[in-house]
C-alpha cells in the first residue's frame, strides 16, 4: 500500500489533518479544542480525542444550565473564605477553627490556587495518597471529608455541576492505633495517688479531684457554673461547654452532641470537693457568697482553665515526682476522664450507666474504649456469684 504522506513534512501535515476540526496539538503534547457558544469562545484540554469529547459535552451542559459562565474563574481559596463565612451561624466556633486549620495546613498548599472548575478527581486521590504517607488514615479521612463538604457547597452554589471528591472512598483505618493505645490512658491507682499527693498545694488541686471524680471533659468543667450544681436533685447539670474562636477567645456553646447534655449524680466526695473550691474562691476573690452565674473552676487570675494551663502544671508536678524517684509518663487531661471510667468499671459499675455519665452517643463507643478493663472485673463478679451455686458439684 502506498503512503499518502511519503515525506516528513507531508506526514506531519497528514497527521494534523486527521485531528478533528477546532483541535490543535500543544507543545507539551496535549490537545486543545476551541469552540464557540453564543459568541463566546471556550477552550478545553485533554490527552486524546475521547477526553476532549467528554469535556466538551460537560462544558456545553454546564453552559446550557447556566453554571459555566458564573464564577468559572473562582479559586478554591477564594471559595473557601465564602463557604466558611456562610457557615458561621451554623457550626461552632471550635469546628470552624479546626476546619480552617486542616484546610490551610493540608488542602490549601496543593489545591488552594486552582480554579474549582479545573479540580479533578485524580488530583484529589493524589492528595489523599500523599497525606496517607505521613498521617493516620482517620486523620486523612477527616481532611477529605472537609474537602468534600467545601466542594459540595460549590455544587449547591452552582459553581460546578459535579463534586469531584464525592466518589473518593475513605481510607481503611484498620492499621491505625486504637484509641486505648494512644490518648486513652488511665492512671494506675499508684500514679493517681502520687500525683494528687504532690499536687495538693497547687491552685488546681480541686480541679484535678473534680475531673477524676466526674469524668467530665476539660472544657465542660471550664463552662460549669454554680447554678449547674443541683443539690436538691443531687446532680451536676452538664448543658454547655467552651469553644475557642478564631480570635482565640473562649465562648460558651452547646455540648458537642445531644448525648453530651447529661446529669451526673453527685456523691459525698464530689460535694466535699465543691465545698472546698467554694471556700477557696471566696478567700481569693472575696465576697460572702459566690454568684450563681460565676464559673466554678478558673485560674488563680480568674481566667479559663485550658489544656495549656493543665499541661504546664502537670509537667511541673511530674518533675517534682521525678526528684523523688517516682516516674509517671506525661498525660493529657483526658487521662483523668479515662481514669474515672477505669475506676468505675473496676469497682463494678454498669457499662450502660457509664455511657450516660461520660456523655457517649453509643454503648459501643464506651465498650470499645474501656473493654480492656473488663476481664478482671468479670472474674471478680464470677467469683461473687459462685456462692449462689454451692453444692452443685
Amino acid at each position: 500500500m502506498v503512503s499518502c504522506c511519503p515525506s516528513g513534512i507531508k506526514e506531519r501535515r497528514c497527521y494534523m489533518a486527521r485531528l478533528p476540526q477546532g483541535v490543535r496539538k500543544r507543545t507539551d503534547g496535549t490537545l486543545e479544542k476551541r469552540f464557540t457558544v453564543d459568541g463566546k469562545r471556550y477552550s478545553i484540554y485533554g490527552v486524546n480525542n475521547k477526553e476532549l469529547q467528554q469535556k466538551e459535552k460537560e462544558v456545553r451542559r454546564q453552559i446550557e444550565a447556566g453554571l459555566y459562565t458564573e464564577n468559572r474563574n473562582i479559586t478554591l481559596n477564594e471559595y473557601f473564605d465564602e463557604w466558611e463565612h456562610n457557615r458561621r451561624r451554623i457550626v461552632k466556633a471550635s469546628t470552624e477553627k479546626s476546619t480552617r486549620m486542616r484546610y490551610e495546613k493540608h488542602i490549601q498548599p496543593i489545591l488552594g490556587n486552582k480554579r474549582i472548575q479545573k479540580i479533578e478527581k485524580r488530583e484529589i486521590i493524589m492528595l489523599q495518597q500523599s497525606l496517607s504517607q505521613t498521617h493516620k488514615s482517620s486523620v486523612v479521612n477527616l481532611i477529605m471529608c472537609n474537602l468534600k463538604s467545601i466542594l459540595k457547597g460549590a455544587v449547591e452554589d452552582e459553581i460546578i455541576a459535579k463534586n469531584p471528591a464525592a466518589t473518593v472512598k475513605p481510607l481503611r483505618t484498620d492499621g491505625d492505633p486504637k484509641a486505648t493505645e494512644t490518648i486513652h490512658r488511665a492512671l494506675t491507682k499508684e500514679e493517681q495517688e502520687a500525683f494528687l499527693q504532690e499536687g495538693r498545694e497547687d491552685w488546681l488541686y480541686e480541679f484535678f479531684c473534680f475531673s477524676l471524680c466526674t469524668g467530665m471533659r476539660i472544657l465542660e468543667i471550664g463552662a460549669l457554673e454554680w447554678r449547674d450544681i443541683d443539690y436538691i436533685n443531687n446532680v451536676i447539670h452538664v448543658n454547655k461547654t467552651l469553644s475557642l474562636t478564631q480570635a482565640h477567645e473562649y465562648t460558651v456553646t452547646s455540648p458537642k452532641s445531644e448525648a453530651s447534655k447529661r446529669d451526673i449524680p453527685m456523691n459525698e466526695t464530689i460535694k466535699k470537693i465543691l465545698m472546698n473550691q467554694k471556700k477557696k474562691m471566696l478567700m481569693v476573690f472575696g465576697g460572702s457568697s459566690v454568684r450563681l452565674e460565676s464559673r466554678i473552676f478558673v485560674t488563680s487570675t480568674g481566667k479559663v482553665i485550658n489544656a495549656a494551663n493543665f499541661l504546664n502544671v502537670m509537667k511541673r508536678i511530674l518533675r517534682e515526682l521525678d526528684k523523688k524517684d517516682i516516674h509517671i509518663e506525661r498525660f493529657s487531661h483526658h487521662a483523668f476522664r479515662d481514669t474515672f471510667a477505669t475506676r468505675y468499671i473496676e469497682h463494678g459499675g454498669n457499662m450502660q450507666t457509664l455511657k450516660t455519665i461520660l456523655g457517649h452517643s453509643t454503648l459501643a463507643m464506651t465498650a470499645d474504649l474501656y473493654a480492656h478493663v473488663l476481664p478482671d472485673t468479670k472474674q471478680k463478679e464470677m467469683n461473687l456469684i459462685e456462692k449462689g451455686f454451692e453444692g452443685v458439684v
